[in-house]
């Protein structure tokens, strides 16, 4: 059973994903130009995080269950960073954690409301 609006759902996150993937290799290559210039530092993680959005959107926009699964990922790293990060940290200010505990609700709360949309999804 297809919903009505599950298939271009699908879609535009998948292409939102593909233009974050397009963004993150193009800091990539420029933190590669600095590295080779002027020896700055080396965010090569840039590059896993673009692999990550590239393989995220192609899987949506193909409508595969593995492509939801792997937007959990950034939520579950975000979580537990946080978690560590208040744990070590104090003397944090209230609106601090505040935003940084929206930011994971939102990245967890996405891959969540995707899925309502399981049933219409192949591996």
């Amino acid at each position: 059973m297809i919903f009505p609006d599950s298939k271009a759902i699908f879609q535009r996150l998948g292409y939102a994903t593909l233009i974050l993937a397009s963004f993150l290799l193009l800091l990539y290559v420029m933190n590669l130009r600095s590295r080779f210039y002027y020896n700055g530092p080396a965010y090569s993680f840039l590059f896993w995080l673009f692999a990550w959005a590239a393989t995220a959107g192609i899987g949506l926009l193909l409508l595969r269950k593995w492509a939801v699964v792997s937007l959990f990922f950034p939520g579950i790293a975000f979580a537990v960073i946080l978690c560590v990060g208040l744990l070590k940290s104090l003397g944090i200010a209230t609106w601090a954690i505040v935003i940084n505990l929206l930011f994971v609700a939102i990245t967890v709360a996405v891959p969540i409301v995707l899925l309502r949309y399981w049933r219409t999804l192949r591996w």
